[in-house]
């Protein structure tokens, strides 16, 4: 094997266990009946409305994009699907007509709030596992990791 590929074979497998953990949370967070089980929800769709960082706020979709980490295409596929589900209602800024504001709808924020709720619950089973201790080092350890992959953000 390449030399340059050894040096790294340790922090690959270690972002693959990453990986795995946040990929079975994210999984137990939309199937345990966390959710309305009469909808049918992406991942992605969930991102979408988890974008909305206060329920009764209004945001632009540049703002919906940016609170979701997606590209403003990708957001605004997601925004028309949670809007012929009922979960969010757009509408024409009246001093600027290009500009689409987007609220949710009484149904969305409920959703919302399941969701929320799921996904503490989910990090208490989880993270609940782990002394008092190892959660420090593991939210430290997760803090510093951050800092420096903002560093080499791609």
């Amino acid at each position: 094997m390449p030399e340059k590929y050894e040096k790294y074979k340790s922090l690959e497998e270690q972002m693959h266990i990453i990986k795995g953990f946040f990929s079975e949370y994210f999984r137990q967070t939309i199937t345990k009946n966390g959710i309305d089980d009469k909808v049918d929800f992406s991942i992605l769709e969930l991102k979408g409305i988890s974008a909305f960082a206060d329920p009764h706020q209004e945001y632009t979709m540049s703002q919906l994009s940016h609170n979701a980490h997606l590209p403003l295409p990708n957001m605004t596929s997601i925004i028309d699907r949670l809007s012929r589900k009922g979960l969010v209602r757009r509408r024409r800024d009246s001093k600027d007509r290009r500009v689409v504001r987007v609220n949710l709808t009484d149904k969305g924020k409920k959703m919302l709030h399941e969701f929320m709720k799921k996904r503490g619950q989910e990090l208490e089973n989880s993270l609940g596992r782990l002394s008092e201790r190892d959660q420090m080092d593991l939210f430290n350890a997760l803090e510093k990791a951050t800092e420096i992959f903002k560093k080499i953000r791609y």
